[in-house]
């Protein structure tokens, strides 16, 4: 009797795990989702934030790069370089940087 119940549960459960083991058809998690806005009206609403500095720029999101806009002109930025090569080169001959 014990043999015979054994048998049974050993049969129950092989049933019940390849049950398991069979894969159902992929659905995807967002397959009944229609979104609210498009996704230029969503770049724009962006934009928007990112003007009004209330949103943070990410960085390598790979889409629509924005570069901050520098506060100096070119000419200024190159001039402070030179300024600070001049200074740093004036004359420390035994600076490893000398030349």
């Amino acid at each position: 009797m014990n043999v015979k119940h054994l048998i049974a549960a050993a049969a129950l459960l092989a049933a019940a795990a390849s049950s398991y083991a069979g894969q159902s058809e992929f659905v995807a998690p967002d397959a009944g989702f229609t979104p609210a806005l498009t996704r230029a009206e969503v770049r724009q609403q962006m934009a928007q934030a990112y003007a009004r500095h209330q949103m943070v720029m990410q960085q390598h999101t790979g889409q629509d790069p924005v570069y901050a806009r520098g506060e100096r002109t070119r000419q200024e930025v190159r001039m402070e370089a030179r300024e600070a090569a001049r200074q740093r080169h004036a004359g420390d001959v035994k600076d490893i940087y000398f030349g």
